[in-house]
C-alpha cells in the first residue's frame, strides 16, 4: 500500500526531529577538565592545544573545534522547540498526505463494486470530453480511469478529523473507528481529540509561526514570545497519529479485500456467460450438453459455471 508506505517514511522524519530534540535539550556552555581537550585533539588529530567549544547537557558532552560556531539555539532556553514544531507539521503533513492518498490509491475498487451506489463524491465525478475520447487510447481502460479519478481528488487540507470519517464512508469501512480503537487500544474520543490537537497546531504553526493570540498573558508564553511547546506533548500526538494511520491501512486493507473478492467474482460470472453463450441449437447436441452441465441430484452437488464450461466443450467436440 503506497499510501503506507509514503506516511510511515514521513513519520520517520518527524520522529527524529524529535530524537534531536530529545539529545540536545538543556545543552549549556562549560569549561571541561584540560584533559578533555588533549583527548579531543588527539582524536581528531588536531595540533594540540587546539581551541574548542565545550557544551553539555544531561545526556552528551560535546566539543566543537574553535572555528566552527555552535549554534545560538543549541544552548538557549527553549531555543531547539522550532524541532518540536517542525515534528508537528511533518506528522500532520504525513497524516494529511494518507487520508487523501488511500482515497485516490481505492476509489476506482469502490466505484467498480458500488456503481450508482457509492457515495455521492464519487457518483458525481464528471469526464471531460478529452477524458472520454483518451479513454479509447488506453489498452486498459481502468488504468486511464484511476488517473482521471486521482485528478479528481487532488490532496486537501485537514482541518479537523471529521473529514478522515467522509473518506472512510467513500471507501465503505463500516466500523472504522471500532477497527481502530481496538488496534490502538485507546478510545475513539481520545484519538480524534490528540489528532484534532495536531492538526490545529499545526494550522498555528503554518499560518502564525505559532504566536498567540493578542491578549495572551506573558506567563502564558515561552522565552521567545511563542505558544509553549514540550517534547512530551508533541511525542505523545505524532505517536498516536502514527498509530492511527497504520490502524487505518489495516481498516481500509480488509474493507479493499472484500470488495475486490465481489469484482473477481463478477469478472468470473461474466466469463461463465459468455461461455454458455456458446450452446449449440441442435437438440441431440443440446441434450449431450443439458446432460453435462445440469446432472440430476442423484449423481451430486450443482457443478459450478467453472466446471460446466469444459465439460460442455468436451461432449460438443465429440458430437462432432
Amino acid at each position: 500500500m503506497q499510501a503506507l508506505d509514503l506516511a510511515i517514511r514521513n513519520f520517520a522524519v518527524a520522529e527524529h526531529l524529535l530524537r534531536l530534540e530529545e539529545l540536545f535539550a538543556g545543552a549549556a556552555a562549560y569549561q571541561p577538565a584540560e584533559g578533555l581537550s588533549l583527548a579531543l585533539c588527539t582524536e581528531l588529530a588536531l595540533p594540540s592545544g587546539t581551541a574548542f567549544h565545550h557544551v553539555k547537557n544531561s545526556r552528551a558532552v560535546m566539543g566543537v573545534q574553535g572555528s566552527v560556531s555552535v549554534p545560538s539555539c543549541l544552548t538557549t532556553s527553549k531555543g531547539l522547540d522550532f524541532l518540536l514544531r517542525q515534528a508537528v507539521v511533518v506528522s500532520c503533513s504525513a497524516l494529511e498526505s494518507f487520508v487523501w492518498d488511500i482515497l485516490r490509491e481505492n476509489a476506482l475498487t469502490v466505484i467498480k463494486v458500488r456503481g450508482r451506489k457509492a457515495d455521492e463524491s464519487l457518483r458525481n465525478i464528471t469526464l471531460t470530453m478529452e477524458d472520454y475520447i483518451s479513454l479509447e487510447d488506453y489498452t486498459d481502460p481502468d488504468a486511464r480511469l484511476r488517473e482521471i479519478i486521482l485528478k479528481r481528488f487532488e490532496r486537501g487540507t485537514l482541518y479537523d478529523s471529521a473529514k478522515i470519517d467522509e473518506v472512510m464512508k467513500i471507501l465503505t469501512v463500516r466500523d472504522f473507528w471500532g477497527d481502530v480503537t481496538k488496534e490502538i487500544g485507546l478510545d475513539a474520543g481520545t484519538i480524534r481529540s490528540q489528532l484534532s490537537d495536531l492538526i490545529q497546531r499545526r494550522n498555528y504553526i503554518a499560518h502564525r509561526a505559532d504566536r498567540p493570540e493578542d491578549n495572551t498573558p506573558e506567563d502564558q508564553l515561552d522565552p521567545h514570545g511563542l505558544r509553549p511547546i514540550t517534547f512530551a506533548w508533541t511525542n505523545t500526538r505524532v505517536s498516536t497519529a502514527k498509530a492511527f494511520v497504520q490502524a487505518a491501512a489495516a481498516s481500509v486493507e480488509a474493507a479493499m479485500k472484500q470488495l475486490e473478492t465481489i469484482i473477481q467474482q463478477k469478472e468470473e460470472q461474466r466469463l461463465a456467460q459468455q461461455t454458455m453463450v456458446a450452446t449449440p441449437k441442435e437438440p441431440a447436441l443440446f441434450a449431450m450438453a443439458e446432460a453435462v452441465t445440469n446432472p440430476a441430484p442423484e449423481f451430486g452437488a450443482q457443478p459450478t459455471e467453472q466446471e460446466e464450461a469444459p465439460d460442455f466443450v468436451r461432449v460438443f467436440e465429440d458430437a462432432l
